[in-house]
């Protein structure tokens, strides 16, 4: 896999992740096979293709992605920080199981995280940016009746990763990214089990709401119009948590 291939395969999957490159601006290919291949992995974990207890062999990925183990094991080893994997001696590596205490705890951050979009170093919103974001938004609306709900979980992640582009700071960018996918993977996991029309509806204000903000040119409001959806979320988990039993 060369170059060339990598940066097209990573830009099929840039719906699906918000940040390519690290902060160093490393284009080289070990950094790209690196990224290409955590985003999939990432995406597998998020979307629930490896469900939680799925086992990550090494030497199985390492021949699907046509690379050695050692970048396999690198990214086994970034999943494992962001706790979405687990080595257990003389098991190997897991997806972890998903963890309600933690994702109110993340969600709490990233709350907090939303409200610094427009106040550290805001990219300012471009035409095209509000543009996709209605092309998604319609289709999100017109499929509404046969939508899955891992069509749901990319329109939510798309969602993300525009809100991900207007954040300058990195370290926020590179934080909140990570808080996200710790927490998001909860409600992909339950989605069959949530009130459709209450969640649909949910993200489609959210949508609307930023659409009207950056059409403005108001990245702060993005911030809080965010926080206040994850408020929203966090309040639906607490009762959710009182009708079903949750994974500890």
């Amino acid at each position: 896999m060369n170059a060339n291939n990598l940066k097209n395969n990573a830009a099929e999957e840039g719906e699906l992740g918000s940040e390519l490159f690290d902060e160093s601006g490393d284009v080289s290919p070990w950094r790209l096979r690196f990224n290409t291949i955590y985003k999939n992995l990432r995406k597998k974990i998020i979307l629930l293709t490896y469900p939680p207890g799925t086992r990550l062999d090494v030497n199985a990925l390492a021949q699907e992605h046509g690379v050695s183990r050692t970048p396999i094991r690198t990214v086994i080893q970034r999943l494992e920080n962001e706790g979405l994997a687990i080595t257990r001696h003389g098991v190997g590596t897991l997806v972890t199981d998903i963890d309600l205490v933690q994702v109110r705890e993340a969600m709490l951050l990233r709350m907090h995280l939303a409200e610094l979009i427009g106040q550290m170093s805001p990219r300012l919103p471009e035409d095209a940016v509000s543009t996709q974001l209605e092309s998604s938004l319609n289709e999100f609306r017109n499929s509404y009746q046969g939508l899955s709900p891992h069509e749901f979980a990319r329109a939510d992640m798309k969602l993300h990763d525009y809100k991900c582009s207007l954040i300058g700071n990195q370290p926020l960018r590179r934080t909140y990214d990570d808080m996200y996918y710790r927490t998001i993977r909860a409600w992909f996991f339950y989605l069959p089990k949530l009130d459709w029309p209450t969640e649909h509806a949910a993200l489609t204000e959210d949508f609307d709401q930023t659409i009207k903000a950056i059409k403005r040119g108001d990245v702060a409001a993005v911030g809080y119009i965010t926080r206040n959806a994850i408020s929203a979320g966090l309040n639906r988990l607490n009762d959710l948590s009182v009708n079903f039993e949750w994974r500890q």
